[in-house]
Formats: structure tokens, C-alpha cells, sequence
């Protein structure tokens, strides 16, 4: 049987899609590529949990995302659930759509500087909906920080380097979102906040 050009042309079409659908699914059927712990996990990072952990949990973030703010809480919650067994690392991600990302992971910097890093975290997350310079200050003297050491560090862009190579780091490991979490080296590929603690828990008993 003799084939027209229109035929050629929709079995063509036809061959191209098939390749196309099994290579997505041979792609996405591939288990994800672990990265080095020491690519993730700097020593400039900041982390809490155990010192010896089974597993370790690190999230790139932005204080002024509304995903971030949201799954903060069920972060906490599970670092509170797995205590002696899991490390949870902080990378910054600040999105350039947030006029206050930048400001903000400086911010929570220079409060680790004096010993609250974790307890401006949580404030910038609780008050992201109304954040500004002026809020920023509050919350430092809400924790009773060195005002005067505080605000110069803002001005001088004193951790601005930090949080940067943090987003130049991500960027490399593909992070194009926030949140985005990597669990043992690996990145996860969560349907809902619900499945970290379900994902932390399986590391854990598959240790």
C-alpha cells in the first residue's frame, strides 16, 4: 500500500509523541540523583536537631513566601517529632518577586549573629503578610538584639554574600521554587505538606 504524504505525516507525528511519552516516563521512573551532603549542607548553614542524625532534611526557602509560611509550622513539627534522629538545615532562597526576601534572610543572618537566628525565623514567618524595613526592626528589638550592631550590618550588606551563594547554590541543585526540600541528598517530590512528615518518617525507619 501506497502512502500519502498526510498519512506519513500523522504517523510521523504519531512515532514522535510515543518516543516523547516513553522518555518522560523512563525519565521520571529514574530514582532522583543524590546530592553530596557537603554541597547541601555548608558549614556556614544554619541546622538544628541532632547532632548524629539518621536523616537529614534541608530546605531552601523564602521568609516572604506564603508556601514557606505555610509549611513552616509542619517543619517545626517534625524536627519537634524526630529529635534525636533527624537535622533540619535552613538555605536561603529569596525570589525576586519579593520585595523583602533579600532584606529578610539578612536580617535573620544578622540576628543568628547574636544567637536568634531560629527566633527571627519564626517572627519574620508569622508577620511575612505585613512585612517591611520598619517590621524588621521591630521584631530585632522584639528579641532584644544590639540595635546599633544589628542595623549596621543591614546597611553594609554584611551577610548579603551569604544568603547570595545560598540562591547560587540552588540554583545549581535545580531549586526553581519555594519551598523546595532535599532529604538525604534527594530531592523530594511532595504532593502535599502532610507528605514530609510521612517521607522524614520513612528515612528515618529505613535507616
Amino acid at each position: 500500500m501506497k502512502l500519502t504524504g498526510e498519512t506519513k505525516f500523522f504517523i510521523g507525528v504519531i512515532v514522535l509523541t510515543v518516543t516523547i511519552l516513553v522518555g518522560a516516563v523512563v525519565m521520571f521512573s529514574r530514582p532522583p540523583k543524590e546530592v553530596p551532603y557537603e554541597t547541601l549542607v555548608p558549614e556556614s548553614a544554619w541546622a538544628t536537631g541532632s547532632a548524629n542524625p539518621k536523616a537529614t532534611l534541608v530546605e531552601f526557602s523564602d521568609f516572604e513566601c506564603p508556601a514557606c509560611g505555610a509549611v513552616h509550622p509542619v517543619v517545626k513539627q517534625v524536627v519537634e517529632k524526630y529529635p534525636n534522629d533527624l537535622k533540619f538545615v535552613y538555605r536561603h532562597f529569596p525570589l525576586q518577586k519579593h520585595n523583602f526576601a533579600q532584606i529578610a534572610a539578612e536580617a535573620a543572618e544578622a540576628a543568628g549573629a547574636q544567637g536568634k537566628f531560629w527566633e527571627m525565623s519564626d517572627l519574620l514567618f508569622k508577620n511575612q503578610s505585613s512585612i517591611s524595613q520598619d517590621i524588621i526592626n521591630g521584631l530585632a528589638l522584639e528579641l532584644k538584639l544590639d540595635m546599633e550592631k544589628f542595623t549596621q550590618e543591614l546597611n553594609q550588606g554584611t551577610y548579603k554574600n551569604k544568603v547570595n551563594q545560598d540562591l547560587l547554590n540552588g540554583q545549581a541543585l535545580g531549586v526553581d521554587a519555594t519551598p523546595t526540600f532535599f532529604l538525604n541528598g534527594k530531592k523530594l517530590q511532595l504532593f502535599s505538606f502532610a507528605d514530609l512528615d510521612t517521607e522524614v518518617g520513612k528515612a528515618i525507619g529505613g535507616s
